[in-house]
């Protein structure tokens, strides 16, 4: 039975993708997902607190010849569901929900923040269109959580007891959801592009030193090692 918990604040659609390698009787993957409208991300609070409103479980229709390829089939779809009921909700409420993503695939979350290109060809076109849709901000946030948090695994894997699913429809609460920081603010303390940014923005514009955001991006830190000298950078 679906439980709809009242929330408080801004609303975000939570999405949960995952997948199994070829452990279908006829050597098919498996994907899942589930969604749930839960509260905005609080600062200190890790776990979430959301309803259930999406779930799906069914065949990959397509050769999958790796694990990562299937983890990217199902996040993909999990977000293009995300997409609909994004839009299904601004009809209703008028409000425009951020999407946040979570998957127990780490190497989806790492590879998204690089310019590195997969060894494999056919994962090339989906990380492409993976990154372009996180960067955008389309997708606001993509964020790793361990297995046992992965609220989508029961509907992939047959061995896995769905105890946790369960109890986070009964009770609203979505474990770890945000133990892992933003997927921006990884961009902005790791990725080398804020800082070659931030020396743009010192260089060719002369504003103050105060200026934070630049087309929508938050550099202040990368401006402040900019500024700094060259003995005080880390």
């Amino acid at each position: 039975m679906l439980r709809f918990w009242p929330l408080k604040g801004k609303n975000r659609l939570l999405g949960y993708p995952d997948a199994s390698f070829r452990n279908n009787s006829d050597k098919s993957s498996q994907r899942g997902q589930t969604i749930f409208l839960a509260e905005e991300r609080k600062t200190g609070r890790i776990d979430a607190r959301g309803s259930l409103v999406d779930y799906e479980s069914t065949k990959i229709r397509r050769t999958t010849l790796s694990t990562t390829v299937a983890e990217l089939y199902a996040l993909m779809k999990c977000y293009g569901t995300c997409q609909f009921l994004r839009g299904l909700w601004m009809d209703m409420t008028g409000e425009v929900c951020d999407i946040n993503i979570r998957t127990d695939a780490n190497n989806l979350v790492t590879t998204s923040a690089t310019t590195h290109l997969p060894e494999q060809k056919e994962t090339i076109h989906m990380i492409t269109m993976l990154r372009t849709e996180v960067l955008s901000g389309s997708i606001h946030d993509l964020a790793h959580v361990v297995t046992g948090d992965m609220l989508a695994d029961p509907l992939t894997k047959a061995s896995v007891k769905p105890d946790t699913l369960i109890k986070a429809v009964n009770t609203g609460r979505l474990p770890n959801a945000d133990k892992q920081p933003s997927f921006r603010t990884l961009m902005r303390d790791r990725h080398k592009a804020f800082y070659v940014l931030a020396g743009w923005v010192v260089s060719n514009i002369k504003l103050p030193h105060t200026v934070t955001e630049f087309l929508g991006c938050n550099i202040e830190r990368a401006i402040t090692l900019c500024c700094s000298t060259p003995g005080d950078k880390s």
